[in-house]
C-alpha cells in the first residue's frame, strides 16, 4: 500500500473498525502514520463527529485483528500503546492547563472589572463637577438636597454644592439668602460656605442671609444650635433658637442678639418684614423681591428708618406707604424705578 493512499479518513475509519486492516503492516510505524495520528489528535476529527473515542480499547480491537499472534511483541503494539498513553497524557495536561487558565482568566476579568468600578468611580469624584441653584430677582424656589435637607432661596440667591455632596461632605457656597430644615447627621455636620463666614450644624432650622453687596451677614435660628465663625479671623459664636449672630463686614465684628425669627424668616412665606430698617437695606430688598433697579437722587442718604410688613402689595402701594412718612418722590417705569429726595 502506498503512503499517499493514507489520509485521515482512512486511519480513523481503522481505528474505529470500520474497515479491514491494512495488508502492510510497515504502515503502522511509518512516520506517515505518526503524523496522521498527532494531526487526528490536534485537530479534533471526533469532537467534530460528536464521538470521542477511547483509544486504548480501539487499539485493542485493531491489535486483535492485525496481530492476533504475538501482539504485545510486536513493534507496532508497543507503538501504538505508547502513543495512546503518550496523548492520553497529553490530554490530561491540556485539560489541567485549560481548566487552570480558564481560572486564571475569569479572575483576571473578574479583578479587571472590579478596577474599572474603582477607576471610574474615582475618576468621576476626581473630576469635580458644581451644581448651582439660583433663584432670580422677583422669584423664589424650594429644593431637596441629597441628605433629605429642605432649602428654601430667596429672591437673588445663588446656592452651590459639588458632586461629593452627601458622599463625603455636606458642604456648600452661598450667595444670597436662604432658609434651611437641616437633616440631623452628628457624623457629618452641614457646613455653609459664605463671603465671609462659616455656618456650623448638624442638624436644626435657620436662616441665612449673606448678599455680597450687603454690608452684614445674619445668621437666625428657629430651632437647634447652630455655629458661626469668622472665615479669616478667630471670631466664633453659637447661637440658639430666637437668636441672631450679625457679622459687619467693615469692622469685622461679630455679635448677637435675641430676635423675633419670624421676622427674619417671614420670606419664604411672601411675607416681606421690615423692622427698623434704615433706607439703604430697604432699596436692596425691594429691588430683589420686586425684580427692580432703583436709583436715588437728591440725597446719597436718607436716615430714616423704616417698619413695615410687605404682603401682596404692589410695588406703587409700598413707595405710596413710605412717601407718606418721608418727603421724597418716585417714577417707575417697566423695571427702572427713580426716587427723588424733597429737601
Amino acid at each position: 500500500m502506498k503512503e499517499t493512499s493514507v489520509t485521515k479518513k482512512v486511519l480513523m475509519k481503522i481505528i474505529l473498525g470500520e474497515i479491514s486492516p491494512l495488508e502492510d503492516k510497515d504502515f503502522l510505524e511509518s512516520d506517515l502514520t505518526r503524523s496522521l495520528f498527532q494531526q487526528q489528535w490536534d485537530a479534533g476529527y471526533a469532537a467534530e463527529t460528536g464521538y470521542r473515542p477511547d483509544y486504548r480499547k480501539l487499539f485493542e480491537k485493531i491489535r486483535a485483528k492485525t496481530h492476533s499472534e504475538d501482539s504485545e511483541k510486536s513493534i507496532s503494539t508497543k507503538f501504538f500503546i505508547k502513543e495512546i498513553d503518550r496523548l492520553r497524557e497529553k490530554n490530561r495536561l491540556l485539560s489541567l492547563r485549560y481548566r487552570m487558565w480558564l481560572g486564571i482568566a475569569a479572575s483576571l476579568i473578574f479583578l479587571f472589572c472590579i478596577a474599572s468600578f474603582v477607576f471610574l468611580n474615582r475618576t468621576s469624584l476626581l473630576q469635580k463637577t458644581v451644581t448651582e441653584s439660583i433663584a432670580p430677582n422677583g422669584q423664589k424656589s424650594q429644593l431637596v438636597l441629597a441628605d433629605g435637607t429642605k432649602v428654601y432661596l430667596n429672591s437673588g440667591t445663588i446656592l452651590r454644592y459639588d458632586n461629593l455632596f452627601g458622599k463625603q461632605n455636606r458642604e456648600i457656597e452661598l450667595a444670597g439668602e436662604a432658609y434651611f430644615e437641616v437633616a440631623r447627621n452628628e457624623k457629618n455636620p452641614f457646613i455653609i460656605v459664605t463671603s465671609d463666614v462659616e455656618v456650623r450644624v448638624l442638624g436644626t432650622k435657620f436662616n441665612v442671609m449673606a448678599y455680597p453687596d450687603d454690608p452684614s451677614i445674619e445668621t437666625t435660628v428657629t430651632e437647634g444650635t447652630v455655629s458661626v465663625k469668622e472665615r479669616t479671623g478667630e471670631q466664633s459664636l453659637i447661637i440658639t433658637a430666637n437668636q441672631k449672630a450679625s457679622y459687619t463686614k467693615i469692622k469685622k465684628t461679630l455679635v448677637s442678639s435675641v430676635v423675633n425669627p419670624v421676622t427674619f424668616t417671614g420670606w419664604k412665606e411672601n411675607i416681606l418684614y421690615f423692622d427698623n430698617e434704615n433706607f439703604e437695606n430697604v432699596i436692596s430688598k425691594l429691588e430683589r423681591w420686586y425684580n427692580v433697579s432703583i436709583h436715588l437722587e437728591g440725597k446719597d442718604s436718607i436716615d430714616d428708618r423704616f417698619t413695615l410688613t410687605v404682603k401682596n402689595e404692589s410695588l406703587k402701594e409700598v413707595l405710596d406707604l413710605i412717601s407718606l412718612t418721608t418727603p421724597l418722590r418716585y417714577k417707575i417705569q417697566d423695571d427702572d424705578v427713580t426716587i427723588s429726595y424733597k429737601k
